[in-house]
């Protein structure tokens, strides 16, 4: 149910069309430059490489529980600092979310979007985000985990008219690790 659930929450993200809503001038860059900073585009990197580590420990330890933590500490540090590193390089991600902010907001309405995130309201949202979006994700699952039976049951229905079943997970195996990429392969 979560992973259904999560999938769908995705794919509404990413499904905005891209619009070239007017010309990306320097001016309507300069301004896309501004929003980043005040919405702190570079915490992206260190948010990035903590949750993919964090996601990593389950599976490394299930492999190793001697693992140490260090170790976790040591390649969340390497892959935060090769993030940051390419961040502003040309191509990476200071680049690329330019072009998502490009496609989707005129430079008015950038400029809009920059006046409210440096208006006192705005800063408030900003300070509050991350607290407010946790909770609200945390209160959707609730929510969702309330409809999981009638969820369970309308998938099953679909795809038995399909004459689709989905596998019996194995008895007695490990529960899968949630969300994240996997670690890298030993070599």
């Amino acid at each position: 149910m979560k992973k259904i659930l999560l999938l769908a929450l995705t794919a509404v993200a990413f499904a905005a069309p891209a619009v070239h809503a007017d010309e990306l001038t320097p001016a309507k860059r300069a301004q896309i430059k501004t929003l980043l900073e005040v919405t702190n585009i570079k915490a992206l990197p260190e948010q990035m490489a903590n949750s993919t580590v964090q996601s990593w420990i389950p599976g490394v330890k299930q492999l190793d529980p001697k693992f140490p933590d260090k170790g976790f500490t040591i390649a969340r540090d390497a892959m935060r600092d090769t993030l940051l590193a390419k961040a502003d390089a040309a191509g990476g991600l200071i680049e690329q979310v330019t072009l998502v902010y490009h496609n989707a907001f005129t430079a008015a309405e950038i400029s809009e979007v920059v006046k409210f995130y440096q208006s006192a309201t705005g800063k408030k949202l900003l300070a509050s985000q991350s607290k407010v979006n946790g909770e609200t994700y945390q209160t959707a699952m609730k929510w969702a985990d309330t409809l999981s039976t009638e969820v369970d049951q309308r998938v099953d229905a679909a795809l038995k008219k399909e004459g689709l079943k989905l596998p019996e997970p194995p008895k007695n195996a490990p529960a899968p690790a949630t969300g994240g990429a996997q670690p890298p392969a030993k070599k």
